[in-house]
C-alpha cells in the first residue's frame, strides 16, 4: 500500500505544479446601447410589462385563447423539451465531477479438456476436477480528479446551454402569445370589414339599379350605368376574398391552440377589435439585454462557447484517475463471503497525450471559431432588438395617429350621411346621390378598421420588441479559460 501511496501523492503534485493553462479571457464586449429609447410614446395610461401582458386588452375571449396555447401549442413543448434536454445534459455534466461506483457480480463454469496437452498433463494430479464453478461479487469505484478544470469547463458549458434552452421556451411562449392576439385581432377586423363589404355591396346594388331605371327613361347616360356595373362587381369581388381571409385566420388560431381547425369561430362569437395598447418603457435599449429571451440566449450562448473553448484547451493536459475495488471471489457458493474470498484493489492512472496528430488543436481551434460565431450573433441579435424597439414604439405612435385620422374621416362622412338622408327625404337630393355619400362612408369605415386593427398589432408588436415582461435570472456571462 506504500508505493500506491507514494505514487498517489506524486500524481497529486505533478497537478498542483502544472503551468498556468492561460490567462482570463476579457469578456467580449455588447453593443453600446442606450439607455432610452428615442421613439418612446408619450402616453399616460401605459401598461406595465409583465407576464400576462394580452390581458390589458380587456378582452376575456382573447385570455382564454391565449391561455390555451400557452399549454397547448407544440412550438412550447418541443421548446420545453429542448430545456429538458439541455437540463439533463447538465446534470450529467455535474455528474461527471463525482465518483463513479458500480456493483459487479458474476457466475460461471469450466469444463475442462482432457485431450490437449495442458488438459492431459493436468488431469494426472490427485484430485484433479474437469469441472470447475466460479462466483464472484465486486463494488469498484473510480474518480477523475479534476485537476486542470476540464470536467468543470464542460459543466460550465451545459449550465449556460441549459440557461439558453430556459431564454428559448420563454421567447416560444412569448411568440407564440404575440401570434395568438395578433390573429385575433385579424379575425375581428376581418369580420367587421366583411359585415361593411356586405354594406357596401347592398349600396352599390342600389345604386345601380336606380342608375338603370333612369337609364332606360332616358334620364341618365349609360357611361354612368357602366361605372355603376363595375363598382358593383368590385364591391362583390371583396366578399368572397374577405371570407377565405377570415377561414384562413380563424384555422390559424386553432392551429396556434394545438387543436384540429374548426372550433375558433363558436368559440370566439361575436366581438370587436381590442383596444391599442401601449406597453410602458421606462428602460432604454440597454435593458433588452436582459429583457429579451433572444438576446439572453444568444448571450448565453457565447458563454457556452466559451466553456467549450476552455473544455478543448484542457483536453490537452494530464488526466489524472484514482480506482479501487473491493468483493468477493470463490469457486463455490458455499465459500463466496467468506473470509477467504475477500479480495481488494487499488490503482492510480496517468493520461498524458503525447500525440494526436493535431486533433486536439484542431478541435480547440474549431471551438475558438465558434465562439466568434456566437459573439458575432450575440452582438448582431442585441443591435436587431435594439432597432425592432425603436421601430415597434415608433410604429405604435404613427399607427395610433392613423388610426384616429381614419376614424375622424369615417365620423365625419357618418355626420354626412345623417344629413344627405334628411335632404333626400326633404327632396333635395336624389337616391342617387345619398348611395354615393353611403358608399364613401362605407369606404372610411373599411379604411378605419383596417387602421384600427394595424395600431392594435403594433401594441402587440411593442410587446413583443420589449420581451413581454420576461426579466433573466441572475446569470451572467463569465468568461475565462
Amino acid at each position: 500500500m506504500r508505493p500506491l501511496a507514494l505514487g498517489l501523492a506524486a500524481m497529486l503534485l505533478l497537478g498542483a505544479s502544472a503551468p498556468a493553462l492561460a490567462a482570463p479571457r476579457a469578456r467580449p464586449a455588447a453593443p453600446a446601447l442606450p439607455d432610452t429609447f428615442r421613439n418612446a410614446p408619450t402616453v399616460t395610461a401605459a401598461v406595465p410589462l409583465a407576464d400576462g401582458w394580452w390581458q390589458s386588452f380587456g378582452d376575456p375571449v382573447l385570455d382564454r385563447m391565449v391561455e390555451t396555447a400557452l399549454a397547448s401549442n407544440f412550438d412550447i413543448a418541443a421548446a420545453a423539451a429542448r430545456l429538458e434536454q439541455a437540463a439533463a445534459g447538465l446534470k450529467a455534466a455535474k455528474g461527471a465531477l463525482l465518483p463513479q461506483a458500480s456493483l459487479d457480480g458474476s457466475a460461471g463454469f469450466r469444463r475442462q479438456s482432457i485431450e490437449d496437452v495442458q488438459g492431459r498433463a493436468f488431469s494426472k494430479f490427485p484430485g484433479f476436477k474437469r469441472t470447475a464453478e466460479q462466483y464472484g461479487l465486486n463494488g469498484a469505484a473510480s474518480w477523475e480528479l479534476d485537476l486542470f478544470g476540464r470536467l468543470s469547463a464542460g459543466a460550465r458549458a451545459a449550465r449556460a446551454e441549459a440557461g439558453a434552452a430556459e431564454a428559448g421556451l420563454a421567447g416560444a411562449r412569448l411568440t407564440i402569445a404575440a401570434e395568438v392576439v395578433n390573429t385575433y385581432i385579424d379575425v375581428r377586423a376581418i369580420e367587421a370589414r366583411l359585415a361593411v363589404a356586405r354594406a357596401r355591396v347592398d349600396a352599390a346594388r342600389d345604386a345601380d339599379g336606380l342608375l338603370r331605371q333612369r337609364a332606360e327613361r332616358g334620364v341618365a347616360a349609360l357611361t354612368e350605368t357602366d361605372r355603376s356595373g363595375a363598382e358593383l362587381a368590385g364591391a362583390m369581388t371583396a366578399v368572397p376574398a374577405l371570407e377565405t381571409a377570415l377561414e384562413v385566420e380563424r384555422n390559424r388560431l386553432d392551429v396556434l391552440m394545438g387543436r384540429t381547425p374548426g372550433r375558433a369561430a363558436e368559440d370566439m362569437g361575436a366581438g370587436a377589435i381590442p383596444a391599442v395598447r401601449a406597453p410602458a418603457a421606462p428602460d432604454g435599449p440597454a435593458s433588452l439585454l436582459a429583457r429579451r429571451p433572444d438576446v439572453v440566449a444568444a448571450e448565453r450562448l457565447v458563454a457556452a462557447s466559451d466553456a467549450r473553448v476552455a473544455e478543448a484547451i484542457r483536453a490537452r493536459y494530464p488526466r489524472f484517475t484514482i480506482s479501487g475495488f473491493a468483493g468477493f471471489l470463490a469457486s463455490g457458493m458455499s465459500n463466496l463471503f467468506t473470509g477467504g474470498a475477500v479480495q481488494t484493489g487499488a490503482s492510480g492512472g496517468l493520461s498524458v497525450p503525447l500525440f494526436t496528430g493535431g486533433r486536439l488543436r484542431a478541435q480547440q481551434a474549431a471551438a475558438e471559431a465558434r465562439l466568434k460565431e456566437a459573439v458575432a450573433a450575440w452582438q448582431q441579435t442585441a443591435l436587431q432588438a435594439a432597432a425592432e424597439g425603436e421601430d415597434a414604439l415608433l410604429a405604435l405612435t404613427k399607427r395610433g395617429e392613423q388610426a384616429e385620422a381614419a376614424m375622424v374621416v369615417a365620423a365625419r362622412l357618418g355626420d354626412s350621411r345623417q344629413r344627405i338622408e334628411t335632404a333626400f327625404r326633404a327632396g333635395a337630393v336624389s337616391r342617387v346621390e345619398a348611395l354615393g355619400v353611403e358608399q364613401q362612408r362605407l369606404d372610411a369605415e373599411d379604411a378605419a378598421i383596417a387602421a384600427r386593427a394595424e395600431a392594435a398589432r403594433a401594441g402587440v408588436a411593442a410587446f413583443r420588441a420589449l420581451g413581454g415582461g420576461w426579466q433573466a435570472g441572475g446569470e451572467t456571462l463569465a468568461l475565462s479559460r
